[in-house]
């Protein structure tokens, strides 16, 4: 333990000591931030400590930050917090497309610090932790940051996480109460789609306001968003699992089509036609795939303008070619049947 704390010190000391830069230390009040926290006092580097505020930090986070005297980056004020840009921009985070770390991290750091500052960034980045960051050296650029004069160091990118705790334990550093409740990572939560499922259980149980807040929003997105078409799966399903990314199953189950005719209002048999549909005519998607049907007005469409018992469907832009409609008059067509009350859409 003394020979990596002596390595990461001697790195602080080498970059930062008489560096004609400003040292930013970045700290989100993790086990990794604060071991940095602890290193940089110990090297006798002379910086401010700054957190970002993901609006998704848990009291206890944010009262840890206030009280370490940590300076506060917060995000674009235009586009509000996390849940207001869900709600605005209709994105759900999930493993394959999500925004929150550039969002509510990378972003609002470009933005606070002046472009022509020369910068140097501390991060509490391990290799350990992800395959993407196992290539990572002492010093790296952050794409994101452009052509500025701005570069990382990273004085525990070699710390295993046993590392991390005895360290922790040995020099009496401050921990961040979420540990203390179970939990591995302290950051964000409640919506990140990489938290493992018993994270859900602890949610449930120390912070049910957020635990429900969040899947409220869930069954929401589900149902405006008509995904049993997209997932094949329940409401349920979609909130204790399937929400973080993939489909769901390839065939929607019995209790999947009642669920999507119950709220739609439609018989069993219609609702059934919904699922799983592909245009006849071949089009493909841009992977190259055959395009699948997902969106109800298209499908409503079909149904509307060929009969309920039609066993083929069309995309979009084949229907507008069939009917010799603009985009503009697909649109018009829509709206005059929801405005008639057809139940198709």
């Amino acid at each position: 333990m003394k020979e990596i704390e002596h390595e990461s010190l001697s790195l602080l000391q080498e970059h930062c000591i008489s560096a004609d830069r400003k040292i930013v230390n970045t700290n989100s009040t993790g086990k990794d931030s604060m071991v940095v926290h602890h290193l940089v006092k110990k090297a006798g580097v002379s910086c401010e400590t700054y957190f970002n505020v993901t609006t998704l930090d848990v009291a206890e986070s944010n009262q840890m930050a206030k009280r370490n005297g940590f300076k506060h980056i917060y995000p674009d004020p235009q586009h509000g917090g996390f849940y207001k840009y869900v709600h605005d921009s209709g994105i759900i985070p999930t493993r394959f497309a999500r925004f929150c770390c550039t969002y509510f991290k990378e972003k609002p750091t470009v933005d606070y610090f002046p472009a022509d500052d020369k910068l140097l960034f501390l991060f509490g980045i391990r290799n350990e932790e992800s395959s993407q960051r196992s290539n990572y050296d002492d010093v790296t650029k952050n794409p994101m940051w452009g052509d500025r004069d701005w570069i990382s160091v990273l004085p525990i990118r070699k710390w295993t996480e046993l590392d991390i705790w005895l360290y922790i334990l040995s020099e009496g550093i401050e921990v961040n109460p979420k540990y203390k409740y179970g939990y591995t990572r302290v950051g964000c939560g409640i919506a990140c789609p990489y938290y493992t499922k018993y994270t859900w259980v602890l949610d449930k149980f120390w912070y049910p306001y957020l635990y429900n807040r969040w899947r409220d929003i869930l069954k929401q997105d589900f149902i405006e968003k008509n995904k049993w078409l997209i997932m094949n799966c329940t409401i349920d399903e979609y909130i204790m699992k399937a929400w973080t990314g993939g489909v769901y199953r390839k065939e929607p189950t019995d209790e999947v089509v009642q669920e999507y005719a119950k709220y739609t209002g439609l018989d069993e048999d219609v609702a059934k036609k919904y699922f799983n549909r592909y245009c006849e005519n071949g089009c493909l998607n841009t992977r190259g795939q055959p395009l699948k049907l997902k969106d109800k007005n298209i499908l409503a469409m079909n149904m509307k303008m060929f009969g309920r018992d039609i066993q083929k469907f069309k995309c979009k832009k084949c229907l507008i070619k069939e009917f010799g409609w603009s985009k503009e008059q697909w649109d018009q067509q829509v709206q005059s049947f929801k405005e008639q009350g057809c139940k198709l859409f």
